[in-house]
């Protein structure tokens, strides 16, 4: 059977979480930019991994993502989750996320319909 781009970067993810010690793996979602995964992280805390696959090659492209992430993870506000670090290959960007129970974003802000609910309701759900 023929190994496919996709399997290979399956393979390299998880290589990186059982090399970064991650268990208890899960599956959160995936779509066109990556993979999201749950995980019980070393401290044994929770903690959610996003990967993205790309050429990150360029440098320029690199660089500013690199420079993004790492001011993102200064970022401290009860509203925002956590970033706690950003891993960079040539093929692959991992994200390691604070973890927040509750759902995903999307089913917060938008009513069964899939209409967004307007942000005086979302402060009142608050």
């Amino acid at each position: 059977m023929a190994t496919t781009d996709n399997d290979k970067g399956e393979d390299l993810i998880q290589a990186t979480l059982a090399k970064k010690g991650y268990t208890e793996v899960s599956k959160l979602g995936e779509g066109g930019m990556g993979v999201v995964y749950k995980c019980r992280h070393a401290d044994g805390g929770l903690r959610v991994l996003k990967f993205s696959r790309g050429d990150f090659e360029s440098s320029e492209e690199a660089q500013a993502l690199l420079e993004e992430g790492n001011q993102m993870r200064q970022l401290r506000h009860p509203n925002l989750v956590q970033i706690w670090q950003l891993i960079m290959t040539p093929t692959l960007v991992m994200l390691e996320l604070e973890f927040l129970a509750g759902g995903d974003l999307h089913c917060r802000i938008h009513d069964p319909q899939g209409r967004p609910i307007s942000s005086e309701i979302l402060m009142i759900r608050a």
